[in-house]
């Protein structure tokens, strides 16, 4: 039986190799704009990887998964036809498909150069860390999940059952159109979504969305000034909207004493005018976490749109309509005592010590990984938060080596412990 200790000491002297991987994924751009995106030179190379490790590789677009397009949960418009993702198989002793590792191969735009203090896809490693966009979302994940194959399959282990890998796209900008392909083409036991931060668990996912309220002066006017009175009338309505919503999530024995039910709605943006162009017409956006499904959520919205209606009319404007700027994510979770999540904590603990928290997550991919994917699905990474600096979506984004060679450490005991 191959013994965890020696894997780990191989981890530690084959590191660089996993750093090397992760620099050139990095250097491969990636961008998710919503409406299209760059992923098809980075799915060709993960699938060039896969199969030079001597695994079944399949390359393939959502659209090409049969039902796809009729999907109740397939987001339309999102230049899908060129779009990849990558599916590879490691065969085992039991020809059945048991564990889907899974990472996005997209990164949020590059956004404003003038922000970076160095080329946002320089894929360096430097005082300790791997620098550019994408190395903490999504890319240590790929990385990560393909060496850790090489390592264990260099030491002759063969999995009991079948290990998959997916690398799928569209993961930003509230796409999960990847991620729900590989779930209805690869069905498994069991689903590790390797996008995640801080060495956590995450176990439940948020429902909600982006969403946007739109309205328009009756008459052309040459003046936003009453565009812009619409904002503290429309924010009056959404203010307690949220207050509900933070007061249920509260109550969620999931989401009770964390951040999540304080960042319940968030306001993303607002608009009156747009520099002398459509002086009467405005438009707030804002981001929304809930517990209530996507029923009970527009009931509200549909009420909040005839009290608006009937506030605005006298100033000469119309409201429109409370409308989604992405999917409607699914409330939805795994019991955060279930084997699958155990077995991880056991994981990390013999491998590293280290004991992970099991918490639930804002908006993630996990709303159709566990619907359709697996009902002891979660999410578990070392990404970093979008509040700190060079985080996720931040700008001179990165990676510390060292936690990298950790979770390295623990996704391999992972797998030994389930697969062996």
């Amino acid at each position: 039986m191959l013994d965890l200790k020696t894997i780990c000491t191989a981890i530690d002297e084959r590191k660089e190799e996993l750093f090397d991987l992760l620099c050139r994924l990095v250097r491969i751009n990636s961008e998710n704009f919503g409406y299209k995106g760059n992923e098809e030179e980075c799915a060709r190379y993960v699938d060039e990887l896969c199969r030079e490790l001597g695994l079944e590789s399949d390359l393939y677009t959502p659209v090409q998964v049969e039902g796809f397009n009729e999907h109740p949960d397939s987001l339309k418009n999102r230049g899908l036809e060129n779009r990849y993702n990558v599916t590879a198989r490691w065969k085992g002793t039991e020809d059945r498909d048991m564990l889907m590792l899974m990472a996005h191969l997209d990164t949020v735009v590059i956004g404003d150069r003038a922000n970076w203090t160095f080329e946002p896809l320089i894929g360096e490693v430097r005082d300790g860390k791997i620098w550019g966009r994408g190395a903490c979302d999504d890319k240590y994940a790929i990385a990560t999940a393909l060496f850790i194959i090489r390592l264990l399959k260099d030491a002759g282990f063969v999995p009991k059952a079948n290990v998959l890998f997916t690398g799928y796209c569209d993961e930003e900008k509230g796409g999960s159109n990847g991620a729900l392909a590989s779930c209805m083409k690869y069905p498994c036991d069991r689903i590790v979504n390797m996008d995640c931060k801080d060495f956590e668990i995450w176990h439940c996912a948020s429902g909600g969305g982006s969403f946007r309220y739109r309205w328009h002066t009756e008459e052309p006017t040459d003046n936003a000034r009453v565009t812009a009175l619409v904002i503290p009338i429309v924010m009056e309505e959404l203010d307690a909207f949220g207050a509900k919503r933070r007061a249920e999530l509260e109550r969620n024995r999931f989401y009770a004493g964390t951040v999540i039910p304080s960042t319940a709605l968030r306001y993303m943006g607002f608009r009156a005018g747009d520099r002398g162009a459509d002086l009467g017409a405005g438009e707030v956006d804002f981001t929304l976490y809930t517990d209530l499904t996507k029923e009970e959520i527009y009931a509200e919205y549909h009420e909040m749109e005839e009290r608006l209606s009937e506030k605005l009319k006298p100033l000469g404007i119309v409201g429109e309509c409370f409308e989604g700027t992405n999917r409607f994510f699914h409330y939805v979770y795994a019991e955060p005592d279930c084997d699958s999540i155990r077995d991880m904590q056991a994981a990390a603990l013999e491998a590293t010590g280290r004991e992970l928290k099991v918490c639930g997550s804002c908006l993630s991919d996990l709303s159709v990984i566990l619907k359709y994917g697996s009902p002891q699905a979660y999410g578990f990474g070392v990404g970093r938060p979008f509040y700190d600096y060079g985080g996720a979506h931040q700008p001179d984004e990165h990676i510390e080596c060292k936690n990298l060679v950790e979770y390295a450490k623990i996704m391999a005991a992972y797998l030994l412990r389930v697969m062996g």
